[in-house]
């Protein structure tokens, strides 16, 4: 009994270092400045010990860190730039006009920007997982002077993602634009039992506040959101009718590098009491975020179902209601949506692989799984598009050329014990031809 409890108890340390050992130490340091808030101050000095994190953990992986950095750095004075020139000109520095005290505040005011830019630029902070502060000191020769040590952990499959984005340069990882199409659906009713005249009275109200709510809370890698008309709406149609192999070739200027949001709102009329001035309406709709490069949906919503009722409510009021209602049926999901745009990973190729002779559905999931895995590096996304007796399908979406696919294709023969397969490379298939796996096992008993 005591040796089992002494196991148990061994079993039980070796697993509390095991997890221990997954953080990584760092250190911060930070000089303030006499008017910085300590709020300012702790936030930036725990920054600091992230980025120390962030490289000993892009060392640790065999990734060249500095020039990580100096390809992060390169990009974060580019974005400031603009901010930098915003500043000059407020402030007149560079003309006769400019006095010591613009000066002062000119300076003042680039460096809190920065840094507070540089914090949040390319969110590396949502690498750490999770953080514990060890020893947070001030120095007693200089007061203004932080230093901070701390443990933390990191998510290395995005800090992975994240370095290859700056070291290998973000070719669409910066979309262009957002496109919505809104779509309305009436039940039981016409636009006049909404309190308008016509159908725009009532959508182009709707539509307009969602395009500002976009505009507004749009994310960094989104340039312009527009929604669709008719012209465009037909082009997109065209565009995707066109196979996989020709979208990225021959895909309008006009959709390059952008999304396509489509929603879908759909209003019942339950009752109505014209007497009395009684409505009850039941709102429902959903809607999917594409990638019009790649055709592929990368998200989709659902809204929840309500039922409304308004009791003795003038009809000049009846339409303000209803689109008040409706333009808020999905900002939950918007939010969501949002942070989905944020997270897109960059893509410039889409390819075709053929699957041969393989046992079973799982030996396709086993391998599109495993190539997903081994893609990281180049933000590999991969799909089953058709099965049939002996042959399957799968398109491959990444950030990388067809060279650096063919190269991840044949490292991976024999990568999983249960998994093994040979690499077809011919002018006309791209291709992974299952091998039988033997059962060790069987083959034991048998002899």
């Amino acid at each position: 009994m005591i040796k089992y409890i002494t196991y148990i108890l061994l079993l039980l340390t070796l697993a509390t270092s095991s997890v221990a050992s997954d953080a990584v130490q760092g250190e911060g340091r930070f000089y303030a400045q006499q008017d910085d808030s300590l709020t300012f101050i702790k936030s930036q000095v725990i920054h600091q010990g992230f980025l120390d994190v962030l490289s000993k953990e892009l060392t640790s992986m065999g990734l060249n860190k500095e020039l990580f950095w100096q390809k992060y750095d390169e990009q974060f004075q580019v974005s400031f730039e603009p901010v930098t020139e915003y500043l000059k000109t407020k402030y007149k520095i560079g003309t006769p006009e400019t006095t010591k005290q613009d000066k002062d505040k000119f300076d003042k005011q680039v460096r809190l920007k920065k840094l507070k830019a540089k914090k949040k630029y390319g969110a590396l902070s949502r690498v750490i997982q999770s953080y514990g502060i060890k020893r947070y000191t001030r120095s007693q020769q200089n007061p203004n002077a932080r230093y901070v040590k701390l443990d933390a952990r990191v998510n290395r499959v995005l800090l992975s993602k994240i370095y290859y984005n700056y070291v290998r340069g973000k070719k669409t990882s910066d979309y262009g634009s957002l496109f919505l199409n809104i779509k309305y659906n009436l039940k039981n009713c016409n636009y006049s039992d909404l309190g308008v005249e016509k159908e725009k009275d009532f959508t182009d109200v709707v539509n307009n506040h969602w395009l500002k709510w976009f505009s507004e809370n749009k994310p960094g890698n989104i340039a312009n959101i527009e929604i669709l008309k008719e012209d465009k709406l037909n082009r997109l149609d065209s565009y995707f009718k066109l196979p996989y192999e020709k979208m990225i070739s021959d895909i309008p200027e006009l959709f390059v590098n952008s999304l396509y949001f489509d929603i879908e709102i759909t209003i019942e009329k339950v009752l109505e009491d014209a007497k009395f001035n009684d409505y009850k309406f039941k709102f429902s709709g959903g809607g999917y975020l594409l990638d019009l490069q790649s055709n592929n949906i990368l998200a989709s919503m659902e809204f929840p179902i309500e039922s409304k009722q308004y009791r003795h409510l003038n009809y000049d009021k009846l339409s303000t209601v209803l689109a008040n209602h409706v333009y808020r049926m999905p900002f939950n999901e918007f939010s969501v949506l949002k942070r989905k745009i944020k997270d897109i990973a960059p893509m410039n190729s889409i390819h075709r692989v053929s699957l041969y002779d393989f046992a079973n559905m799982k030996d396709i999931y086993n391998f599109v799984e495993l190539i997903k895995a081994r893609g990281i590096k180049n933000s590999l996304n991969a799909r089953l598009e058709s099965i049939g007796t002996n042959r399957a399908e799968i398109v491959i979406f990444m950030d990388g050329e067809l060279t650096e696919l063919k190269t991840l294709l044949n490292s991976l023969e024999s990568a999983k014990k249960d998994l093994s397969f040979e690499f077809i490379d011919t002018d006309n298939v791209l291709g992974i031809k299952f091998n039988k796996v033997v059962d060790s096992t069987i083959v034991n008993k048998n002899l």
